[in-house]
């Protein structure tokens, strides 16, 4: 089945070895020389230990105060639902997004409405690389909170912005000289050209604010706020919506700009976005580590550039963007396969993907739920809970995926028809989504597993997992099954099953190994930066 930040399309997604997060003139710490010596082995911590945070000179200024077992747990599986649901909430939002967008540029003419999905199929792939940000800020901003070292976080977040905008001033600078060239490769021609050549050109304008929005996002999902973010999702909707209807149509007294304008709204939504996140990062109800201004915890350090850092954010979160972009590979060779069982299937294939992808929203807002908790707990080194929480947010997800299983069955043909009135097109989409139905509990599983093994730093393995199964389990079953035996959408589909059985397998394993435990970003208060 899909990864978790494909179904979002940049819903979710970061792995390496244990790395650094600061320069210091203090020895590192080595997590095998501290408090987890039981753990060579791969052994459970000494519960006398588990807790402590040890910095660089030996101390241990922050131990965690013991708390109550059982109200613990219950804080915990709140906690869970409390980071998931936003999450969901601001994907659909997000997903709302793009059906106002289709709308107001298809009501431009077909040229306009090709012109800037052929745009923003170049600006995806800009987008993956930019989210990046958001993933190293989300681990990172976790494992300093549960470390109690709140100045880390805030100069991960510091570090997050700054080097995000740097990099998508520079990606903004190389796009404007090969606009032309990238819609033409693209596929646009004509009209469709000029004017994806127009809402491109103006749609870089965006990278920056739209990065920003990535890393305090993440930032503070990594710190337990997930509804702040779906506040300014909400936010951006509304803005984005009024203002590329404004600007396109000359509504209201604005300009009429065409399919330019609809690319300023959704410019001027992200930069009311970023406005809106960096005045909740100023107020004293922000979390600790990341406020900014007055009684920021990390003062004034963490703003000029440091390439230390940037590698941190760098191994943490370059396999994610590899594993988007191989799957865009994937499924353009899938788009392929399926073309050749004739434009029905391919049509029916669409309907069903997007179907699907509202039912994985609950699964990918308990992955962010699991590596943010799971980076709190690293933090903290109390690997219990870092399994209590990998086990109750897979049995959320299960039980939420059975239920659009059921769904699926039951309404397949009525689902199906929101999409279509073609009878032909009804039929293969409903036999689709029924072939989507055993996996999904599978499917459940193996978001949960990513986000666990992400928050415990090690992104390297879910990446060789899922690219390994996009192109050995996915495309070959589509092919055989699908052309060759002629079961069409249903044998093509049967790989998106045996993809999630053959991940879920290989990410049990890797977390029952335990080698995650190595794999965490070191946090401590050695590890902050100087003031500017």
């Amino acid at each position: 089945m899909l990864s978790g930040h494909d179904a979002r399309r940049l819903h979710s997604l970061a792995d390496e070895r244990t790395v650094e997060l600061m320069p210091t003139t203090t020895a590192p710490v080595s997590p095998l020389k501290t408090d987890d010596v039981s753990l060579a082995s791969g052994g459970d911590p000494d519960p006398s230990t588990a807790a402590t945070h040890v910095n660089g000179a030996g101390e241990s200024p922050n131990p965690p105060p013991p708390t109550d077992k059982g109200s613990s747990l219950r804080k915990l599986r709140l906690d869970v639902i409390k980071l998931a649901w936003p999450v969901v909430v601001e994907q659909l939002l997000s997903t709302a997004v793009g059906i106002a967008d289709v709308a107001i540029t298809g009501r431009l003419g077909p040229s306009a409405l090709a012109g800037s999905g052929v745009s923003l199929q170049i600006m995806f792939i800009a987008f993956s690389a930019l989210s990046a940000f958001g993933i190293g800020t989300t681990v990172v901003v976790a494992q300093a909170t549960g470390a109690r070292t709140p100045a880390v976080a805030g100069n991960a977040l510091r570090q997050g912005m700054v080097l995000g905008t740097m990099f998508s001033l520079l990606l903004t600078g190389v796009g404007w000289l090969v606009t032309e060239p990238l819609v033409a490769l693209a596929g646009g021609t004509g009209e469709v050209a000029v004017a994806g050549v127009t809402f491109l050109t103006v749609g870089l304008v965006g990278m920056v604010p739209l990065t920003l929005q990535f890393a305090i996002g993440g930032a503070m999902r990594g710190a337990g706020d997930s509804r702040t973010p779906m506040v300014c999702g909400a936010l951006v909707n509304v803005v984005n919506i009024a203002a590329a209807y404004a600007l396109a149509f000359g509504a209201w007294g604005a300009p009429e700009m065409g399919v330019a304008g609809a690319a300023w709204g959704a410019n001027i939504a992200r930069f009311v976005g970023v406005a809106f996140l960096l005045g909740t990062l100023l107020m004293r109800s922000a979390p600790e580590g990341i406020r900014l201004g007055s009684g920021a915890p990390a003062g004034t350090a963490g703003w000029m550039p440091n390439l230390a850092i940037g590698r941190t954010f760098l191994t943490l979160s370059l396999p994610a963007v590899i594993e988007q972009l191989s799957f865009s590979g994937m499924f353009l060779i899938l788009g392929r396969i399926l073309l050749s069982m004739g434009p029905t299937v391919f049509a029916a294939q669409r309907i069903a993907i997007t179907a699907g992808s509202v039912s994985w929203l609950p699964a990918m807002g308990l992955q962010i739920a699991a590596t943010a908790l799971v980076g709190q707990a690293i933090g903290a080194k109390d690997y219990d809970r870092v399994a209590t929480v990998n086990r109750f947010a897979q049995q959320l997800a299960v039980g939420w995926m059975i239920a659009a299983a059921l769904i699926f069955v039951v309404g397949a043909r009525q689902i199906a028809g929101f999409f279509t009135a073609d009878p032909d097109i009804l039929a293969q989409t409903a036999w689709g989504l029924y072939s989507f139905a055993p996996g999904l509990p599978i499917a459940g599983i193996q978001f949960v597993l990513q986000g666990t093994l992400r928050g415990a730093g090690d992104t390297q393995f879910p990446m060789w997992s899922s690219i390994a199964t996009q192109w050995l389990v996915i495309l070959p079953c589509a092919w055989l099954f699908g052309h060759v035996l002629g079961f069409g959408i249903v044998g093509a589909f049967l790989g998106f099953i045996g993809s999630s059985v053959v991940n879920v397998i290989a990410l049990r394993w890797r977390f029952g190994t335990g080698i995650w435990r190595s794999n965490a970003v070191l946090v401590s208060e050695a590890h902050v930066m100087p003031a500017t």
